[in-house]
């Protein structure tokens, strides 16, 4: 008869809550979107509406982590290095935290968008989020693998799309880059190039905390 693992007694998988974590995030960098859509549209109004809509998930991501950390098995070990998931739940909190930090940084001042850097701006978030999206697809199947249900083949499947959420990550990089040196050549006031300045790089430590929370998956599963 296959040996359940250890953790499999208990009556939620911390892995089961991790994820739910993570489709929180997902959720919370979707309205971050649209937040700064509406923001560079010049309706200030419906923003403001859609960053206390991000401020809130984030804020249920946190009672979501809350609950893993205080459900943690003390007797009964995880199937992984508990400092590894701790980690990874870390950098999936990350995520949420400049997510947060973002709307709250946006709605300091009404900077107007030049149109010149309007699509830069914009393209700097639609990559994160596709960069968010592959990472959710490399927590999805985290538990099977972790379980030792998962096969080599689904394990393979995972180590590519980090590799995906890498590259993701890079392409982004580029973007801000590209980004930053159009706003730095703005024939606009000092305070509003700094404050989009500013603002693209919120927006890229998104992606930044999103590659490393998935090298802790690789990390997880490495054999």
């Amino acid at each position: 008869m296959p040996r359940m693992p250890m953790w499999g007694v208990l009556r939620i998988s911390p892995f089961d809550k991790l994820l739910e974590h993570a489709q929180k995030v997902k959720e919370c960098v979707s309205v971050l979107r649209d937040c700064l859509t509406t923001y560079c549209d010049g309706d200030y109004g419906k923003s403001e509406k859609l960053s206390e809509k991000v401020i809130e998930l984030e804020h249920e991501a946190d009672l979501i982590k809350s609950n893993i950390t205080a459900h943690l098995p003390k007797e009964i070990l995880l199937p992984v290095d508990v400092r590894i998931f701790l980690q990874l739940l870390s950098e999936q909190d990350s995520i949420l935290d400049f997510a947060e930090n973002t709307v709250v940084w946006l709605h300091f001042r009404k900077t107007k968008v030049p149109k010149e850097i309007k699509d830069d701006l914009l393209n700097h978030l639609y990559k994160v989020l596709e960069c968010i999206e592959s990472f959710e697809k490399v927590i999805f199947h985290v538990k099977e693998v972790i379980s030792f249900t998962g096969s080599s083949k689904l394990r393979d499947k995972i180590k590519e799309t980090i590799k995906e959420v890498h590259l993701k990550e890079w392409e982004d990089d580029q973007i801000g880059r590209t980004f930053a040196k159009k706003t730095f050549n703005l024939a606009i006031d000092p305070l509003s190039i700094y404050h989009l300045l500013k603002l693209g790089d919120l927006i890229g430590q998104i992606a930044k905390h999103a590659e490393h929370a998935a090298d802790r998956v690789r990390t997880m599963i490495a054999r």
